[in-house]
């Protein structure tokens, strides 16, 4: 009614839209409306003829409608939001769903120390005017919202000076848009009716110190601790590097778990299926047992004495471990020349441990599967195997260069387990180092000592053969 009474009587009313921001997303709406004193007197018994009982019933907090001693009239209208996807819904209320804003849009991206605020969305000044008009009302006038034809209400009367709008946002810290007068955290659009659709791009950004400066203590803190740490484990070293071995309490826990392990297993209810037999490849298939110190420092230092004992053994790690191919340790040694010839030689070197093939020969009638493992570089292994002839004898030849780790640690017999697709309680480990068989019993493996010399000394905690004719009879412990 308002509205008709406007365009009639060529007087003028001022929409101020004002949209503040809280920290959380949340905020408040406020519509303040002043109709100039031409408007209130065109309208019959102003400010009682307005009804705003509707506004009130949709949760908006009126105040007014006041007439000043200049006789306009203003009404204020303010409701909450409780988040950023409510605000849309506000705005909407506000001349109904396509009419004044669409496409509005606020967000919160929260980092480390900062919110970013952003309100996007588009200002429509000029709605169609039909849209302020109300069904009962077209339904007694003839079909007509406002009463009587847009055309007949806008003849002589500029809607542009009639109908003022302002959209005003506040954020948390300072505002930056490019199409708005901006003060401080606060950004003003003005318009008209009649002007185009404007965008709305608005963002500002909020910076907290007090989490920077709690980073800070942390790190400084964190580096305090570390500090302190590396204090006491520079002196636990120092303490387990003065204590005999075998008295240090690592080698107590080591025993103790192994112990535990041995206990666990004793305990376990589960019975063990002999699946898979895993032989060393050194010690078991071929000797000596310990191939650097027994066969490979010998062969390099023949062909050149002044070899340094310290540089082969680094190489060697490097070389068993897959960090060096064959060709490249025999040039670290200085032997790259003939590295073919000595390889071979080395190789060749290489004794078969007496009654291996009848064994194996033994193991394939009774449908158990045989792999190997060892330290040694793929190309060795494979040399070996087919210079033992065990081609076809074993299922799998597994070597520590392909798997990056070494005997006695895990890696080597969970790679032979997943191989064949075993667990590793149900394959029994033939070993003559003690050191290896204590590894393997931990991680539960079923172990056997091969001592098939006086050399490979004692393992009290595992079974005993002393040599696969002895396995072949029957006879081992």
């Amino acid at each position: 009614m308002l509205l008709v009474a406007v365009l009639a009587a060529a007087c003028r009313i001022d929409t101020s839209v004002d949209i503040a921001v809280d920290a959380d997303g949340s905020g408040r709406v406020t519509v303040t409306v002043v109709a100039d004193a031409d408007a209130v007197a065109a309208i019959p018994d102003a400010p009682d003829q307005l009804r705003l009982d509707d506004l009130e019933a949709a949760g908006w907090t009126l105040d007014g409608p006041t007439v000043d001693d200049a006789g306009a009239l203003t009404v204020t209208a303010s409701k909450p939001f409780g988040s950023p996807e409510e605000l849309p819904v506000v705005l909407t209320e506000i001349a109904g769903p396509g009419s004044l804003f669409e496409g509005v849009e606020l967000r919160l991206d929260r980092g480390f120390a900062r919110t970013t605020y952003e309100l996007t969305g588009t200002i429509d000044p000029s709605p169609d005017l039909e849209s302020f008009g109300d069904e009962e009302l077209a339904r007694l006038l003839a079909g007509e919202p406002l009463g009587r034809p847009v055309d007949e209400l806008l003849a002589g009367v500029d809607p542009a000076e009639a109908l003022g709008l302002t959209v005003v946002l506040h954020l948390p810290d300072d505002v930056v848009a490019d199409n708005a007068s901006v003060e401080g955290a606060t950004a003003t659009w003005t318009l008209r009716y009649g002007d185009p659709p404007l965008a709305l791009d608005a963002r500002g950004t909020v910076e907290n110190l007090r989490p920077r400066l709690w980073a800070a203590g942390a790190i400084l803190a964190l580096g305090l601790f570390l500090l302190l740490l590396l204090v006491r484990i520079v002196r636990r070293v120092v303490r387990i590097w003065r204590t005999p071995k075998g008295r240090r309490p690592r080698d107590r826990r080591r025993r103790e778990q192994r112990a535990a392990v041995r206990q666990k297993e004793a305990e376990r209810p589960r019975r063990r299926l002999l699946r898979l037999l895993v032989l060393d490849a050194h010690g078991v298939v071929v000797r000596p047992t310990d191939p650097l110190e027994g066969l490979l420092l010998p062969v390099v230092r023949g062909e050149r004495p002044d070899a340094d004992p310290d540089l082969v053994r680094d190489r060697y790690r490097k070389l068993v471990l897959g960090r060096l191919s064959p060709d490249e340790f025999w040039s670290e040694v200085g032997l790259g020349p003939v590295a073919e010839e000595v390889e071979t030689r080395y190789l060749s070197s290489f004794r078969l441990v007496p009654g291996l093939h009848a064994f194996l020969d033994r193991m394939g009638q009774r449908g158990l599967p045989v792999a190997v493992v060892g330290n040694d570089p793929r190309r060795w292994g494979d040399r070996l195997r087919r210079m033992a002839s065990l081609d076809g004898a074993v299922a799998a030849w597994v070597v520590s260069g392909d798997v990056g780790a070494t005997l006695p640690e895990r890696p080597l017999f969970e790679a032979t387990r997943r191989l064949l697709a075993v667990d590793l309680e149900d394959c029994l480990y033939l070993s003559a180092v003690p050191a290896h068989l204590d590894a393997a019993a931990a991680l539960g493996l079923a172990t056997v000592h091969f001592a098939a010399s006086p050399a490979d000394g004692e393992a009290p905690d595992h079974a005993v053969i002393h040599g696969f004719d002895e396995m072949l009879r029957g006879r081992g412990s």
